[in-house]
């Protein structure tokens, strides 16, 4: 239960910080550019952005549409020669220009901040972003609606990191409005950015429903989107011979990837219906089906459960008992 619990806390720490702080430090001095058609999608772009002077470089790649990158056309990009565009947000505009060649383009850019932009940002009573703040801002396309957003769901004014955690994983006034619609509403901010990253939808909630877990609390929710346990998973629980688990139990079984080969593994060396912790035992600790067949052959015919998982817990090799 302990590494189940420990394994959890790990992913959904690594999901706040990285979306909430990714674009926080990037440096806006000697910005380089990359441009090259890009193969997922017809007709996109791909552009690297790396900035700052030392060791300590900030990268950043996406794909945009041509009518993104204002002033670019495909058609020099392919040709060879000059080549210039922008990237133009609310928070600000990258102004790149450079040279193609072999359909790849290669130059500098310029960032420009919004000066009305952190005037809006001001007048919210938020902080003035710094220059790296407002650029990051811009790499996440952070929009003056979502602000309004947050305060009318009563969430408090979010930090400048937090702006940018929202905006990096994709939270928009629809998606608010869509959870809220579907019954839920992250109690902090950090709670929503968690949803989203880990691509909670109301459909999912919904699927999540119609499997028997309807109106869960939030961090509930978000353990069983962060193991992507889903309705297939849940039939798949069931089809083992248990139904109705609570979640905590659902995410120990998928944490450890205990699967119906390890249970119908048990049941045929007869041990049928085994509780859920020590189902969660015997894998953590690595108990098998043949394990448990060595040490009834050379030990103790008739072990139990608990005397087996005793075993193992103090390194018992069955095989070296002769």
């Amino acid at each position: 239960m302990t590494r189940t619990l420990a394994f959890l806390a790990a992913v959904l720490l690594t999901t706040v910080t990285v979306t909430s702080s990714c674009f926080a430090h990037r440096s806006t001095e000697d910005i380089r550019f990359t441009l090259t058609p890009s193969y997922q999608k017809g007709g996109e772009v791909s552009l690297a952005l790396r900035s700052g002077r030392d060791s300590h470089n900030n990268n950043m790649t996406s794909s945009f549409s041509q009518s993104e990158l204002a002033g670019l056309n495909l058609a020099q990009l392919r040709a060879g020669g000059p080549v210039s565009f922008a990237l133009i947000r609310e928070a600000g505009r990258i102004d790149c220009a450079g040279t193609a060649r072999d359909s790849r383009a290669d130059g500098s850019c310029r960032f420009t901040p919004d000066p009305a932009f952190a005037n809006f940002l001001v007048a919210q009573g938020m902080q003035r972003p710094t220059l790296e703040e407002s650029y990051g801002l811009t790499m996440v396309e952070a929009r003056r609606d979502l602000i309004a957003a947050l305060r009318s769901a009563r969430y408090p004014l979010p930090s400048i990191d937090d702006y940018m955690g929202t905006s990096a994983v994709g939270v928009t006034p629809a998606y608010i409005s869509e959870l809220a619609r579907a019954g839920y509403r992250p109690p902090e901010v950090d709670d929503l950015i968690a949803f989203r990253a880990l691509d909670v939808t109301p459909a999912y909630l919904g699927e999540l429903a119609r499997a028997g877990y309807a109106n869960l609390p939030e961090d509930e929710v978000t353990q069983l989107a962060a193991l992507e346990i889903d309705p297939a998973y849940i039939r798949s629980v069931e089809r083992m011979g248990y139904r109705n688990l609570p979640v905590d139990e659902l995410v120990q079984l998928k944490a450890l990837e205990i699967d119906e080969s390890f249970i119908r593994g048990f049941e045929r060396i007869g041990y049928r219906n085994l509780p859920i912790d020590t189902l969660v035992q015997l894998k953590a600790l690595e108990v098998t089906p043949e394990f448990v067949v060595s040490v009834r052959r050379n030990m103790m015919a008739n072990a139990s459960i608990d005397q087996l998982i005793q075993l193992k817990a103090i390194g018992f090799d069955p095989g070296g008992r002769r």
